[in-house]
């Protein structure tokens, strides 16, 4: 397959706060197929919206066009960088569902535009929306959608589903993963009206990265379950269950005097999971209105501290998170902080050497 050069065009080069970019400029020529390969960089390897942006995008361009990288935000940098590194002819490049922290990618960025890649953004991150217009304009990005409005997989699948005079028609293989987008959707923003949607984000887990993206790229509109998703699906209720356990035995709280009560627990994965759990706990009868409550899960399985809150709680968890370098949803972000580690080892060094001495 040949490359071609692209275009100048910036059909969506521009940001809503609320909901998708509209159009800026109309493209000079039509594409009715992608004639290029993509890459695309997501939220993963355990995140259903992260897996579900790189199968739409997967869908889109077909499965032999398409390299899926899954990263933690922490890492996105550097995996940009290695991705793009070694590509002789100008690609798609699409990250979605999570945002670039360091100035050099955006000098990169430049440098693959000027080349003839064409790149793509889609997040609805904190950090994504309150990036400044003209920052991002500056890069020269193809397209990009920053919005709270929904999750990231169904700002991607709006996307791809509208930019015809940019990206070509959308094939049907796509458009028979919508009802996968909306359970990704509803998982990621924990409105859990949609039926699936919870046990879909535990199979996504289990499966993990490169397995649930090709599970998820050749499912049918129906969602019927493989068998190995079938049995992901049961490992993880299993996995679920004593990561619970788990944070029940370890839970500590305390109520601040303003009234907000926070919970503090360690789990082993399943964070939103887990604190779904927890806040049922906080008003068990459900006979009076959910107290204001927090929940910060220390999680065992990467080391890295999640943030819950119930609806009652006003605080922009993602703020809070930022004090920390974290990020995320104003309703569950995370951070990391190395000296829990360094002081959980530190007491059991001292407690040891207690003992041994007597």
């Amino acid at each position: 397959m040949k490359n071609k050069r692209a275009p100048v065009q910036a059909v969506r080069r521009g940001r809503s706060r609320t909901a998708p970019a509209t159009n800026m400029r109309e493209p000079q020529r039509r594409v009715h197929r992608p004639d290029r390969s993509a890459i695309i960089v997501t939220h993963g390897p355990f995140c259903l919206d992260g897996i579900a942006s790189a199968v739409c995008v997967g869908r889109f361009y077909g499965e032999a066009r398409t390299t899926p990288l899954f990263t933690h935000p922490s890492e996105v940098d550097r995996v940009i960088e290695e991705a793009t590194r070694n590509s002789h002819d100008p690609r798609d490049l699409w990250i979605a569902d999570i945002t670039w922290k360091q100035p050099k990618t955006e000098k990169l960025f430049k440098e693959l535009i000027r080349q003839g890649w064409r790149i793509f953004w889609v997040d609805h991150h904190s950090i994504a929306v309150e990036k400044d217009d003209k920052e991002i304009k500056a890069i020269g990005l193809t397209g990009w959608v920053a919005s709270r409005r929904f999750s990231a997989a169904r700002l991607l699948y709006d996307y791809l589903i509208s930019a015809v005079d940019l990206l070509g028609k959308a094939p049907a293989d796509l458009k028979r993963f919508e009802s996968v987008v909306l359970l990704a959707d509803d998982n990621d923003r924990w409105l859990h009206q949609r039926k699936g949607s919870r046990e879909l984000a535990l199979t996504v887990a289990a499966l993990g990265g490169t397995v649930a993206y090709r599970e998820l790229l050749h499912t049918d509109s129906n969602l019927r379950y493989s068998p190995r998703m079938e049995e992901a699906y049961r490992r993880a209720s299993r996995e679920l269950s004593a990561s619970i356990a788990l944070a029940n035995r370890t839970r500590f709280e305390r109520t601040l005097e303003n009234g907000l009560k926070i919970v503090v627990v360690i789990c082993n994965g399943y964070t939103s999971e887990v604190a779904d759990t927890l806040r049922r706990t906080v008003n068990p009868d459900g006979t009076a209105e959910e107290p204001a409550a927090l929940f910060l899960l220390y999680n065992l399985e990467d080391q890295r501290i999640s943030l819950r809150k119930t609806p009652t709680c006003q605080i922009d968890l993602a703020r809070l998170a930022g004090q920390f370098g974290g990020g995320g949803h104003p309703a569950a972000a995370g951070f990391e902080l190395p000296e829990t580690r360094d002081f959980l080892q530190a007491h059991l060094i001292d407690r040891l050497k207690q003992a041994l001495t007597g």
